[in-house]
């Protein structure tokens, strides 16, 4: 394996698809001023759910190394462990990949990795934003880069 390459894959049907949809019938209805607003609600939302399902890298994986959204690269001889954990955020749980660094690892975190408590700088979404089936074979993969 060279280089694998999974991306996000969110459901068409979500908030901002349905947020989208009421902005639409807000302009189409609405024969006031508002009309405007309407028709400028409908057209950001729209660009909103186009931009969100375009594709997006979520794991980049590399013989050598793993890259998780638009992080640097982790070098696999750098990941301690890997475990698979459920965190909680509000009311919800997610099932999330947790890489766990060696001591003193020389890394750039950027802002997110350095204040994202609850998920950790390593994370993984395992909580159905990727196919189940890429959800595994990262796992798979991961777990055989670490244990070598």
């Amino acid at each position: 394996m060279t280089q694998k390459t999974y991306y996000y894959h969110f459901n068409p049907f979500d908030t901002t698809f349905w947020a989208m949809i009421i902005a639409l019938i807000i302009a189409i209805t609405c024969t006031c001023c508002c009309c405007f607003c309407g028709w400028g609600l409908f057209i950001i939302t729209a660009l909103l759910w186009c931009y969100k399902h375009i594709k997006h890298k979520a794991v980049v994986i590399t013989d050598k190394t793993i890259k998780i959204d638009y992080c640097a690269p982790l070098a696999f001889k750098d990941i301690k462990k890997a475990e698979v954990k459920t965190v909680q955020m509000g009311c919800k749980k997610y099932k999330i990949l947790s890489l766990i660094p060696k001591e003193k690892v020389k890394y750039s975190y950027n802002w997110l990795q350095k204040h994202n408590c609850t998920f950790g700088p390593f994370a993984i979404a395992l909580y159905g934003i990727m196919t189940p089936e890429d959800e595994k074979e990262i796992v798979k993969i991961v777990k055989s880069k670490i244990s070598k």
